[in-house]
């Protein structure tokens, strides 16, 4: 009886091959199916996906090119004394708008003595380099998460290994003189994913019936667009 029973097993165990060829060929030749909808790619403007700092800085010391020369903020500042008074009615830097909370004159932040460099409150000269010492200052909480990494960005790899990993400073993404701008204004969304499953994004009331938002179900069922065009 055991010698009968096994035989029985192995001569099934020879048609579990064959079965499943055979389920392979009906499935790639007859097995009909489905035609899998297909959406249009949507295009995006490579810039959108731009790793470059929201801002470019000038350099340390901030540095501009004038008459094919280049010029450094204490090749004017050392000429005449800065006045906080005419700071209104200057001549030069009047794109320079101050809207950082209570820092509403130049010398919160720039050295007056040197206008190469920055300022801390102890009285300390800094580069423009080290400017997020400076932002400390007011900033201790939102530059401790800076150092760790949760705020801001770093651009390069995950494995330093693999090549440069860079932190951006705080002026890359904020302008000084004012912090709102440009790293807080609203940007555009990138188009959100549309799989298979999810389907299109539903607007509330447009589909009462949640099945009818898989296009695959859709499509097997015969409904189409024009089914989902009759909840609209």
């Amino acid at each position: 009886m055991q010698s009968a029973s096994s035989s029985k097993v192995g001569a099934a165990a020879w048609l579990v091959g064959p079965a499943f060829f055979g389920l392979a060929a009906w499935l790639w030749f007859g097995g009909g199916g489905v035609e899998i909808p297909r959406r249009p790619d949507v295009p995006v403007d490579l810039r959108r996906l731009s790793t470059a700092p929201r801002r470019v800085t000038i350099g340390d010391p901030p540095t501009i090119r004038i008459n094919n020369y280049e010029r450094h903020c204490n090749d004017c500042h050392q000429v005449f004394e800065i006045s906080e008074e005419q700071r209104a009615n200057r001549m030069q830097h009047q794109h320079v708008e101050l809207q950082h909370g209570i820092n509403v004159q130049c010398r919160h932040c720039h050295d007056a003595r040197d206008m190469n460099g920055l300022l801390l409150r102890d009285e300390t000269h800094i580069a423009f380099a080290e400017v997020d010492r400076l932002c400390a200052q007011c900033h201790p909480k939102v530059h401790e998460d800076w150092v760790l990494g949760i705020h801001g960005r770093i651009n390069g790899h995950w494995d330093p290994a693999q090549g440069e990993v860079r932190k951006l400073g705080c002026i890359e993404c904020h302008d000084p003189h004012r912090p709102r701008t440009p790293a807080m204004d609203r940007l555009a969304p990138l188009p959100g994913p549309h799989t298979l499953r999810m389907g299109e994004p539903a607007v509330h009331g447009e589909l009462h019936h949640p099945e009818e938002r898989d296009p695959l179900r859709r499509a097997a069922q015969g409904l189409g667009a024009s089914k989902a065009e009759e909840h609209r």
